[in-house]
Order: structure tokens, then sequence, then C-alpha cells
């Protein structure tokens, strides 16, 4: 074969392979430029701030995102990582303080939430992002069984590697994300405006409950078994016990349509996922726009995290009988109810910090309430697919 045949061979392969392959090329190369950017930006801020404190908290980030180059993805605990780098960022702005965390105000949390349910539909409306998304998360671990087109088509170790790149490149992203939006919290230092606690309780009643979610009958089951534990408790809703009922309503409903997966938490598709993470931060900015909360926008978090808790008047088994009877269905508006019943019986106590054990309290579960309800179906929509 003449030198000239075996160039044409070698081009026809080449735009047949470049036919093939064009969307995900231009998919995977959008997604580069734009990432690069993204951290070339962030690299760039920290080079010019002037504040030594923005500096440090670039330098943490940065180092974050390294550590997420090497990290072993199949172990991530991601949610600690981003605690921990939330924590660092808000220890450098607050240093002097026992909870640096809780210096955030509540309306700046609600606007950087927006600002990043934003930054993701910006990756997921990238030219072609589609084609680089769809693969599941569990596709990247050495013990997935799962085939796929594009697996068949490519070596199963080329494609997987590319597939690694993608999960840890969003990841950075994401890292870079929560920095940014941990900065804007932080660094702000205004005083927040004085508020009548007792003002805000009466107010609870005009919460609303959010519209039930139709499910089939068995994730019904899941949902409902998971809220009860959150109604009846016998105690104060720790955020750390709240995280650990929405892993397991998530894990459960996962399981309930992979059952046969190894992970089933793992099966979701990262192009849903993507949506899935928007949707939810949209949903939690929009939080301020219910007239109560709009109230408490101001507020930082450690005026009612620092609340005594409301056990101090009835005694904890009185309030949860008190609680049971009322069934708690609108479980935001038996703080007001109970307010009033301790008002009447106990005259001396309206302090400030016992009507904030009760907006702390009744707000909380309202919250955790609404929450659950909202991971509930998204991980419905994630699963079924």
């Amino acid at each position: 074969m003449a030198f000239s045949e075996i160039f044409l061979f070698i081009g026809i392969i080449a735009l047949v392979l470049v036919a093939i392959f064009r969307n995900p090329l231009i998919g995977g190369f959008r997604l580069y430029s734009w990432l690069k950017d993204q951290k070339d930006i962030f690299e760039a801020r920290g080079q010019t701030a002037i504040n030594e404190k923005e500096k440090k908290a670039i330098d943490e980030t940065l180092n974050a995102c390294d550590q997420m180059q090497e990290v072993d993805l199949e172990n991530l605990d991601l949610k600690s990582v981003s605690f921990s780098l939330i924590e660092k960022i808000a220890s450098i702005y607050h240093p002097n303080v026992s909870s640096p965390m809780e210096q955030a105000r509540l309306g700046d949390v609600l606007d950087v939430l927006q600002n990043s349910s934003q930054k993701i539909l910006h990756i997921i409306h990238l030219p072609q992002i589609n084609y680089v998304t769809r693969f599941r998360v569990i596709q990247v671990f050495g013990d997935s069984k799962v085939s796929s087109p594009e697996k068949n088509l490519l070596s199963g170790a080329v494609y997987r590697r590319f597939q690694i790149w993608v999960l840890r490149s969003l990841l950075i992203q994401w890292l870079l994300m929560v920095s940014e939006s941990a900065i804007r919290v932080y660094r702000e230092n205004f005083e927040e405006e004085g508020v009548e606690a007792e003002a805000i309780l009466a107010e609870w009643e005009t919460l609303q409950d959010e519209p039930e979610v139709s499910f089939p009958e068995e994730v019904q089951q899941i949902a409902e078994a998971s809220k009860k534990e959150i109604l009846f408790s016998a105690t104060t809703i720790s955020w750390q016990k709240a995280s650990q009922l929405y892993f397991t309503l998530a894990d459960q409903i996962a399981r309930h349509y992979h059952p046969e997966s190894i992970s089933p938490i793992y099966e979701a598709r990262v192009c849903d996922l993507l949506k899935s993470v928007s949707d939810s931060l949209e949903g939690l900015s929009n939080l301020g726009k219910k007239p109560v909360i709009n109230k408490i926008l101001n507020i930082r978090i450690h005026h009612l995290t620092q609340a005594k808790e409301m056990a101090l008047p009835l005694g904890e088994n009185k309030i949860l009988d008190w609680v049971n009877r009322h069934q708690v269905g609108r479980i935001a508006k038996w703080s007001h109810s109970l307010y009033k019943t301790l008002q009447k019986k106990q005259p001396g106590i309206l302090l400030r910090d016992v009507v904030f054990g009760l907006i702390k309290e009744g707000g909380k579960r309202w919250l955790v309430l609404y929450l659950h309800g909202k991971i509930a179906a998204e991980a419905n929509k994630l699963y079924r697919r």
C-alpha cells in the first residue's frame, strides 16, 4: 500500500472517530475551558487580594482543591469536606468566637444559595455538556458492573478515566463555589436589625404546609416512616440527626429503584444530579420570600442556636405529651400555641431566650420537614430514571 493510501486511510479513520465523538469532544472541551477559567479567576483573585483574610480563605480553598485532585472518590465524604472548608473560612473572618460558622446571617445564606443555583445552571447549559455528564456516578468505581455504549466504543479504562476526570472537575468546582459563598457570607460585618421575638413567634402560624407530592406506594411508605421520626422526636432535632435521616431517606429510595446495585445511592446520573442540586438550592433561596422568614433574615444564626432549650417551663415529657396530643401535623404552628400556654401557666418566664427557644425549635422542625419533603421528591426523580 502506497504512503498516500495509508495517509488517506488514517485520515478517513480520524474523520470517522471525530464524527462519532464530536459531541462528547465538544462537551468535554467546553467543560474543561469553563472550569479552568473559574479556577484561574479564583487563583488570580488570591494573588491580587489586598485583604489578608480573603487571601487566607482563598489559600485554604486552593489547598482543598489540590487535595480533591488526589482523593479516592469512592471513599469521599463530600459533606465533611465542604463543612470543613466553610468552618475554616468562617474562623478566618471570625477568629475570636466559639462557633464561627454561626455568625452567618440568614439573608446572606439565602442570597448565596441563589447565586450557587445559577452557577450550576450555567454548567448544565454548556454546549453538548449532556454528552459528558449522562453517566451514573457508580460508573467511576472499579467494581461497577454498569456497561454503556461509550464503554464499548472506547476501552473501559480510558472511558472510566474520562468519567473520573469529569466528576473530579465538578467536585473541584463545587469547592470553589462553596468557598466563594462562604467568603461572601462571613466577610459581611453589619449588625443585624432589632427583632421582636414575640412578634416573629406569633407569625409562625402564617407558615403554610408545603403541597403534598405524589409518590409510588412503596416510596410513599419510605417517606412517611422517615417523616414520623421527625414529627414525634422526644427531643430537639439536631442538624446531625437530620442529615443522617436525609441520607437514609435518599438511600432507601435509591435502593427501591435499584435493588440489585451494590451502591444504590451512586446510581444517579451526573447530569440529573446537577439539575437536582440546582433546583434544591433555588428552592431554599426562595424561603426568604415567606413573610415570617423574611422578618428574620438579618438575624445571625447564633442568636437562635444559643437560645436555651424550651423544656424549661414544663419539662420534656409534658411537652412531648402536648405535641403528640395535637398531632403536630402543622409543626411550625405548635410553638406559638405552646408559648400562649406557657404564658398562662408561667407569666414570669417571658424572657427573650425562652421565646427564641420556641422559635428555634418550632422553626427548625418546620425547616427540617420542608427539607425532608424536598429531598424525598428529588430522590424519587433522580433514581426512578
